[in-house]
């Protein structure tokens, strides 16, 4: 080649555009599409070899795909010609030699029926520009849309927001139409009419969380999600609004709310109203349990363990549970609930009977360990002890109490104790005062301690031992019963 440009000359030289271009062209285009056409022209007149749509987007700070949008809607208009395919090549023409010609030159008829099309959509009232009808047109060409189906959602944006709504606000709408395949003129109209109930069902919502606007497009798809994404019906999203009065009340708590009940829901589990309110109820009762038991806040793993033992027992013995095991692990309220089951309790009533009783056999334990003097506390062997005497001899904590009096000091209290009341059972002392007059009875019919009485007499045979103790046999052997009463009298306190 022998002329040419000094590298750098570009950047201080000037690249003519035609003023029939800014007048008539510029207004109405795309700004992209303008800083692309301007660039590639300043390209025309100082060429550079690796130019190409991914360098231009790079120099321009868009994508190779903005860029060969651009170039395709100027071709539209008249102003290039496309050369090549593979790499992508375009030539400029001539404005010029367009006026000579007789004007502008119509390249794509298709694109000058759309553009009349979309005119006639508002008539005199609203005239779309350049930019707008290049938006709508990538509908059809980059999504795939008919025209038709273009013209009818622009007539049903209108009917939704009102003849100034912006080609913006349709883009989402004409996205969905594509993904759902709404691309001939009869899947359009079902899409729109979905998409109408879609609105409405919007609206309603958010009438129900105190708001006055029209929706957005973003809302629309939300609630979009919830009804064909999720499966909530218009009703189960209504009813969950009421979940929102302790928050804020807004499409996206909204959303939060229903995704974490679509979550609690479980795979199969219908979302309708009963679904929905089944599903708050539920968190409800977690709630409760959770705060009866002292287990924190509701997560994945409690709802799991709490569905777990709802398939067992009823909510009420779950909670009566849950408040017996406060601050301990939450496996300890469903052991507890297993121990009533295995005990044949089975209601909530049965429960609190049990724990009433458990409460008290407890508080008659304390003071019988206080009574002996014992350092450790009794167990479940005690307890069990315990429940026949009262159960099966009828004896209340009370009378327990004044029988073991005598036991105090021996080896083993509680077994000293059972032999007593066993006694007392076979000869049908029920009776605090029959326990005081038998104590008194016995009391007078003892020896007084002198060196022919106590246990030392007793032991050489001196008193029969049917004659002291005739009425008051418990089956305790006779020498441990003899110390008892000898101590119960100031006598010599054995070691046994």
């Amino acid at each position: 080649m022998l002329f040419g440009f000094d590298e750098g000359y570009a950047l201080f030289d000037v690249t003519p555009v035609d003023n029939q271009f800014i007048q008539e062209y510029l207004p109405s285009a795309r700004g992209d599409d303008v800083r692309v056409y301007l660039y590639g022209l300043m390209r025309c007149y100082h060429p550079d070899e690796e130019i190409n749509t991914e360098k231009i987007g790079k120099e321009l700070n868009i994508s190779a795909e903005d860029v060969e949008k651009a170039y395709r809607y100027w071709e539209r208009r008249g102003l290039v010609k496309k050369v090549s395919d593979d790499p992508v090549g375009y030539r400029y023409v001539s404005l010029k030699r367009n006026r000579v010609s007789g004007g502008e030159q119509v390249i794509d008829p298709e694109y000058e029926t759309f553009t009349e099309s979309l005119y006639e959509v508002f008539g005199n009232s609203r005239r779309l520009h350049g930019g707008e009808i290049e938006t709508c047109y990538e509908w059809v060409e980059d999504l795939g849309l008919s025209p038709e189906a273009v013209i009818m959602l622009l007539k049903h944006m209108e009917k939704k927001r009102g003849r100034n709504f912006t080609i913006q606000s349709a883009e989402p709408v004409a996205a969905q139409m594509a993904k759902e395949g709404a691309k001939t003129v009869e899947e359009a109209e079902a899409f729109l009419s979905r998409d109408q109930a879609l609105y409405q069902g919007t609206r309603a919502v958010l009438k129900r969380l105190g708001k006055r606007n029209a929706p957005s497009e973003d809302q629309v798809s939300m609630y979009r999600k919830w009804t064909q994404d999720w499966g909530f019906t218009p009703e189960a999203i209504e009813a969950a609004c009421a979940e929102t009065a302790g928050g804020d009340p807004s499409m996206g708590y909204l959303d939060a709310i229903l995704r974490n009940l679509r979550e609690n829901a479980g795979h199969g589990k219908p979302m309708d109203a009963a679904g929905v309110k089944a599903a708050r109820e539920e968190g409800e009762q977690l709630k409760k349990v959770l705060r009866a038991a002292g287990a924190g806040a509701r997560d994945d793993d409690k709802l799991a363990w709490y569905r777990g033992l709802r398939k067992d027992f009823p909510e009420d013995m779950i909670l009566l549970a849950a408040r017996e095991c406060r601050g301990r692990p939450l496996e300890d309220t469903g052991s507890m609930l297993r121990s009533w089951q295995s005990r044949g309790i089975v209601t909530a009533e049965e429960a609190t009977a049990y724990i009433r009783e458990f409460r008290a056999q407890s508080d008659l334990m304390r003071k019988l360990r206080d009574l002996w003097g014992l350092s450790a506390g009794l167990g479940g062997a005690d307890r069990t002890l315990i429940t026949a005497w009262e159960k099966k001899w009828g004896f209340t904590p009370e009378q327990i109490l004044y029988a073991a009096e005598a036991a105090a000091g021996t080896e083993k209290p509680m077994a000293y104790l059972n032999r007593i009341l066993e006694g007392y059972a076979e000869q049908g002392i029920r009776t605090r005062e029959a326990m005081e007059a038998d104590r008194k009875e016995h009391q007078e019919r003892k020896p007084k301690p002198d060196q022919n009485s106590g246990p030392k007499a007793l032991s050489r045979g001196r008193i029969p031992a049917g004659e002291a103790f005739e009425q008051r046999d418990y089956g305790i052997p006779r020498e441990t019963l003899d110390e008892v009463l000898d101590r119960m009298e100031g006598g010599t306190q054995s070691d046994a």
